[in-house]
């Protein structure tokens, strides 16, 4: 049976920043599981390795290095065929937080997000694992300072509280037998270049520990492992497709949805994809609930904005921008990663999108994007505008207000009915929502 063009449009907003017509009508033509499963592939998408930008400190200043990595990002996320890659890169950035203002070196924010790249999508213990004892989480969680008689929790806390299983599954004594279990993992001299992993076993504590009612001489991925694949197992495969499920489909899943997710990820082998293709084609994320229950974050609604009007980082600068609207890329506010929704709505935010909106609309005006919108007719020109920007089920109450302002154009110049059009397609309601 063929896909509803709107939940085929829907799909392609949640698993990656909005599809055109043309490609949306194409995929209609297929079933439902086959979209999915398509979209869920990336083997078109070009190597990560490609285009990385030059973050070597020495060669380079910090401004050069926060825009060439954002630039990279942006345009990573605007033009590959599967952005998925990319939807999941930011997932994993909002859950497995470390931020630059406190890792301090571009080059290790960027080979977190490199790993989020290659492994996001893949086996959620190998994520772990390679997560754990990557230098910016070394650096951000201070593991690199905990050691044997000088314990450091930090990293052992979060671990359990925010990455894995949530409060109420673990106990203080987890967390300092976890600590003393990550003892040593650490990192080579502050003045080495490229800082790495260093395990250090005169640093590590080797003693016996018990954490979670076991006692061993636990080692720190051990505990990773004890968590994601023993006796914990379920509630850690429950945190995580809950969290998944909030992030792509909408807030505070129901518990039974819960169960069925977490059913999947365990049965699949704990892995991503597997949960991936269980939200996506669960009856609940084609629903009204879902299709209006997430509003873009800056970083989605920014990449959204670029892909459809066909212009690039480097005409617009977009990094300055989603800081002003409370997004700073590769710096979540803490370790609790964004939160949704509400967090994105404020005066501030709504005037730095504003802003942001206004410099595009130029932007595409310099490049004849829309140009012939004067010579339409009316609903025509309006219709168009909100097609191009991926609005294809706008309310009344947004097609009036878009008619209002090109019927007053027309009485006065029309000079500014193209630039218009866009500015006020970028702040629809619809165009905001995820």
């Amino acid at each position: 049976m063929p896909s509803e063009f709107l939940d085929v449009a829907h799909l392609l907003r949640r698993s990656g920043f909005g599809g055109r017509r043309p490609e949306i009508e194409a995929l209609t033509e297929m079933e439902w599981p086959d979209v999915v499963d398509l979209i869920l592939d990336t083997s078109p998408n070009p190597p990560v390795t490609e285009g990385v930008p030059n973050l070597n400190p020495d060669a380079t200043t910090w401004s050069e290095r926060y825009v060439g990595m954002t630039h990279h990002w942006f345009e990573r996320a605007r033009t590959v065929p599967r952005p998925i890659e990319e939807k999941m890169a930011l997932f994993w950035h909002g859950l497995l937080c470390s931020g630059l203002d406190k890792v301090n070196q571009h080059y290790l924010m960027f080979d977190q997000i490199q790993l989020f790249r290659t492994a996001g999508l893949g086996d959620i213990v190998e994520l772990y694992q390679a997560m754990a004892v990557q230098p910016a989480m070394l650096l951000y969680l201070d593991n690199k300072d905990n050691r044997r008689g000088s314990l450091n929790e930090n990293f052992a806390r979060e671990v359990m509280e925010l990455f894995t299983l949530g409060q109420g599954h673990y106990t203080e004594d987890d967390v300092a037998a976890s600590a003393r279990a990550w003892t040593g993992h650490g990192l080579t001299s502050y003045d080495t270049y490229p800082r790495t992993y260093q395990f250090r076993a005169d640093r590590h504590d080797s003693d016996t520990k018990t954490f979670m009612g076991v006692t061993a001489n636990w080692d720190g991925p051990e505990i990773l492992n004890h968590i994601l694949l023993g006796p914990k197992q379920r509630d850690a495969a429950r945190f995580i497709s809950a969290k998944m499920w909030s992030f792509f489909a909408y807030p505070n899943p129901e518990p039974a949805l819960v169960d069925d997710l977490a059913t999947a990820m365990i049965n699949g082998g704990m892995r991503a994809d597997v949960v991936l293709r269980a939200i996506f084609n669960r009856p609940e994320f084609r629903s009204e609930k879902a299709r209006t229950g997430l509003v873009r974050s800056p970083i989605e609604y920014t990449v959204a904005a670029l892909r459809h009007s066909n212009l690039t980082s480097s005409d617009i600068d977009p990094q300055w921008y989603v800081g002003e609207m409370g997004q700073s890329m590769y710096d979540p506010p803490n370790v609790s990663g964004w939160r949704q929704n509400g967090y994105w709505i404020s005066s501030s935010a709504m005037w730095a999108k504003a802003r942001f909106a206004s410099n595009l609309r130029w932007r595409a005006y310099d490049n004849e994007f829309l140009a012939d919108s004067a010579e339409l007719p009316t609903e025509t020109s309006v219709e168009r505008a909100l097609d191009t920007f991926g609005v294809f089920a706008a309310s009344a109450r947004t097609r009036a207000s878009l008619t209002n302002f090109v019927a007053t154009e027309r009485s006065t110049s029309r000079w500014a009915e193209s630039s218009g059009l866009i500015f006020l397609s970028l702040l629809t309601p619809e165009f905001q929502l995820a």
